[in-house]
């Protein structure tokens, strides 16, 4: 299991807050000093904005992490959550192949490798993952083992999800229908099956999900909040497509299963709930996390009397295929990112590498000598040994990349909030940012037009007015910058190269004066601070 995230951990995003975080921090920290759960929009400038926090619980425990313990606590616990899905994910594996240890934990390593490389974040994802992958497993359970007390956490799990990731509930009747569906069809051929407690099972799922402040507005949030004509603008909800990583894995792993499908006689629930995740895989890249970690342990299943590495390998060497396949994609992490250019490297790191690299030279020398690997005779090559130093190298990997880490994402904002903050009250300023940057303005108390929260601002949420569009139309040029800033009185307006329009024409525009401008400290864009002209 340690070997299986040390791949991730090499990746410079598993030691970042996620920029998302900043607001739901935020509102963490509201529920926690006015010990109220909000009904009504607080962050932004807008007001009498019906507000649903979804996700109001997992705030809370991030906010107590975070202000508590600081944000590498916070990122530790998205690791330790994410280290018990994928034993979870594990467990499910072993459990469908009959204990087939050797697939499940080949399985698992791929999986949990792609996870961390790309998904592990410090958003509510993390929960809702880890439910829906316990969720499963019971069912599996039951499913094989007819004992009904199996069932009885699903409640139970569907009050905690309701609370910690409202906006991803539903996916538990979800994953629940394809088992309810093989059994009501093996039910119908007169197969005795547990189609009764699966639909009571089903019954309390729902009604367990009624508890929550928000009653029925956070159960069907899913279906008020998403938006074709606005999400399909952002990144991680459009449609799935091999111009990204995520959409090759995504197309790779679609293939291996509808191959495995073809082959073989696949139960039913599995074939359901496999190809409906998938078509949620489609619609959306976000999805692509769900779709690995809830549609592909049927991999498992297929391949249950399949034992790997036994003709080409014997018990001592197969461990290190995925020992060599983490060390070189640590390796072309380290290597290809121009981040580390240029920076020192820390004494301890230099010592442990060196000796790294002395017991490499060691382990050469020994292996022309003896003419074969793992010597039982020499004690540096046994296994355990190996093992052990093989580890240390990869965390040494780790450290290295961690040492050399360029500045985080969040702080790119860092240098204007503070100027604005040194010129001017928080309560003063009314601030225009983009999508991306207003969680972290108002995460330090300033006010600011809209942040990564679309569905907030969207008009079948807030009841009130149609935001979320309105900026879209802003930020494609469809409405015209002027008359946009005319109808709200801004006091500042921070403008990141992202914002490429405004960005390109405030700085020509003599009715709005640049008081600040600083390349951000990652060295991948620039930030402006205007003010209108006082007349």
């Amino acid at each position: 299991m340690i070997l299986m995230f040390a791949c991730g951990m090499t990746i410079l995003k598993s030691w970042q807050i996620d920029n998302d975080t900043w607001f739901i921090l935020n509102c963490g920290r509201y529920v926690v000093e006015t010990g109220t759960i909000p009904h009504e929009e607080f962050a932004t400038m807008h007001e009498g904005l019906h507000y649903v926090m979804e996700q109001w619980l997992t705030a809370v425990i991030f906010w107590e992490i975070y202000s508590n313990f600081g944000a590498d606590a916070l990122i530790s616990f998205a690791w330790l959550i994410g280290f018990i899905s994928m034993f979870m994910y594990y467990k499910l594996c072993l459990f469908v192949s009959n204990g087939n240890k050797k697939v499940s934990a080949l399985l698992s390593f791929i999986i949990a490798t792609i996870m961390t490389i790309a998904f592990l974040v410090t958003r509510p994802q993390i929960f809702s993952t880890l439910i829906l992958l316990t969720e499963i497993f019971l069912l599996e359970k039951y499913f094989r083992e007819r004992k009904i007390r199996t069932l009885c956490a699903l409640p139970i799990l569907s009050a905690l999800f309701i609370n910690l990731h409202s906006a991803l509930w539903s996916m538990m009747l979800i994953v629940l229908l394809p088992f309810v569906v093989e059994s009501f069809v093996l039910n119908f051929k007169k197969i005795s099956t547990p189609f009764l407690p699966l639909i009571l099972a089903g019954a309390g799922i729902f009604l367990a999900g009624f508890l929550n402040p928000y009653g029925w507005e956070a159960m069907i949030f899913l279906f008020t909040s998403y938006d074709p004509s606005i999400h399909s603008d952002i990144l991680e909800l459009s449609p799935t497509s091999i111009k990204y990583n995520a959409g090759i894995i995504f197309f790779i792993f679609s293939a291996l299963l509808i191959v495995e499908f073809t082959k073989k006689d696949l139960p039913l629930r599995y074939f359901f709930l496999s190809f409906g995740i998938m078509i949620l895989g489609f619609i959306a890249i976000r999805n692509v996390l769900l779709f690995l970690m809830l549609a592909t342990f049927p991999l498992a299943f297929a391949a249950k009397d399949w034992h790997p590495f036994d003709k080409i390998f014997n018990l001592r060497h197969k461990f290190f295929i995925p020992l060599f396949l983490v060390c070189i994609a640590e390796i072309y992490s380290l290597l290809s990112n121009p981040d580390y250019s240029n920076t020192p490297i820390h004494f301890p790191i230099k010592f442990v590498t060196f000796f790294s690299l002395i017991f490499l030279v060691c382990f050469i020398f020994f292996y022309r000598r003896e003419g074969k690997l793992f010597s039982e005779e020499i004690f540096i090559l046994r296994r355990k040994p190996l093992i052990a130093l093989a580890t240390l190298q990869i965390i040494i990997f780790a450290a290295l990349i961690y040492f050399l880490a360029p500045m985080q994402k969040y702080e790119i904002y860092k240098p204007a909030v503070e100027f604005l903050l040194k010129e001017n009250r928080a309560e003063d300023i009314i601030l225009w940012t983009g999508f991306n940057s207003g969680g972290y303005f108002e995460f330090n108390g300033i006010k600011t037009y809209l942040d990564a929260r679309p569905e907030i601002f969207s008009f079948a949420n807030n009841h009130k007015a149609d935001i979320i569009n309105e900026y879209f139309e802003f930020h494609q040029g469809d409405l015209n910058y002027m008359e946009f800033f005319a109808r709200y009185n801004f006091t500042h307006i921070f403008i990141t190269t992202e914002d490429k329009i405004p960005y390109l024409l405030l700085s020509q525009d003599k009715n709005y004066q640049l008081l600040f401008e600083y390349d951000f400290p990652n060295g991948k864009g620039h930030g402006r601070i205007f003010a209108p002209v006082k007349k």
